[in-house]
């Protein structure tokens, strides 16, 4: 098992190579945060402590010793691994890797034990792209749709608030809690087309799980349900989808959360092996323990599920 501060060093470490120039902007922070969100080692508290991390620069002394403190915690295959394989998705998060970040993780994995003059820079410079080029999807979208600030929003809960204007129809819930609601959408329709499309049961089982827990209309239910399934099978980020859920609910929210996600999988047939794989996944990125994943699972009979 990994050292859960060998995981947070490296976190932080990322962190601060992304502030070596001293600037980051409010978009960059939040392009910085889906990068980092989804490390599984990472516990609700775990992230908090990196959100302060992020608020002011990091010294340039600081630095050097965290990366120190990295290349001298790598004491086994399992550890370099991590560390290549953690750097490697975020780099890949921007959909390219370049020779020279190519090169930089080579160049860490030989130094794995013991400090290299420059490789911080490199690093840095390396950061400073991946969260430029994620950001730069986000500021795409924000000049289509000016209003919302998330991507995730953007997407379903932008198109939620355009239809109800224009067809006038009324949701009697605070915005905060309408933006929690679209992102809890996203993830119900996620599950429900993890196995070749949305079919009208597992639609009908969202529109019943909104109705039931967000006090919904068969109408309202109906839209919102539309909107996500469509939105959803024409491809939503997973970061910002799942951290935007984790920032708006508390611990027992999620939990009861996943319950509804297995009822969703178990909608049509059996609860198959990749709906439960996927919802482990959202589970984890959503901060839960693996106790808390099996109780969900529970709920679903051992006889409708392909997998005990």
């Amino acid at each position: 098992m990994l050292n859960k501060e060998f995981v947070m060093d490296l976190a932080r470490l990322v962190i601060a190579a992304a502030w070596a120039d001293g600037r980051l902007q409010n978009e960059e922070i939040n392009s910085l945060k889906d990068l980092l969100f989804n490390l599984e080692e990472v516990t609700g508290e775990d992230w908090a402590t990196l959100e302060i991390y992020m608020d002011s620069p990091v010294e340039p002394q600081e630095a050097d010793q965290l990366l120190e403190r990295v290349l001298s915690r790598i004491k086994s295959p399992q550890d370099r691994d991590f560390v290549i394989a953690t750097l490697e998705n975020l780099i890949r998060a921007d959909g390219v890797v370049s020779d020279e970040e190519k090169a930089i993780l080579e160049k860490i994995k030989e130094q794995a034990s013991s400090v290299e003059v420059g490789i911080f820079a490199k690093l840095s410079k390396m950061m400073k792209r991946s969260i430029s080029n994620r950001n730069q999807t986000y500021k795409s979208a924000a000049q289509r749709e000016s209003q919302i600030n998330d991507f995730i929003e953007n997407k379903i809960y932008y198109q939620l608030k355009s239809d109800r204007d224009k067809k006038g129809i009324k949701i009697d819930l605070p915005e905060e809690k309408l933006k929690q609601l679209c992102l809890a959408a996203g993830l119900l329709a996620r599950i429900a087309a993890v196995d070749s499309g949305i079919s009208d049961r597992e639609k009908q089982t969202i529109r019943d799980v909104l109705s039931e827990q967000w006090n919904l209309s068969e109408r309202q239910a109906n839209i919102i349900t539309e909107i996500s399934c469509d939105r959803t099978l024409k491809g939503l980020d997973f970061f910002r989808l799942t951290r935007g859920f984790f920032e708006c609910t508390t611990l027992q929210q999620r939990k009861d959360f996943i319950k509804s996600l297995f009822r969703i999988a178990n909608a049509s047939d059996k609860t198959s092996h990749d709906e439960t794989e996927e919802i482990r996944r959202i589970s984890n990125s959503l901060k839960l323990s693996h106790k808390d994943f099996i109780e969900a699972k529970l709920t679903i009979p051992d006889e409708q599920r392909e997998v005990l």
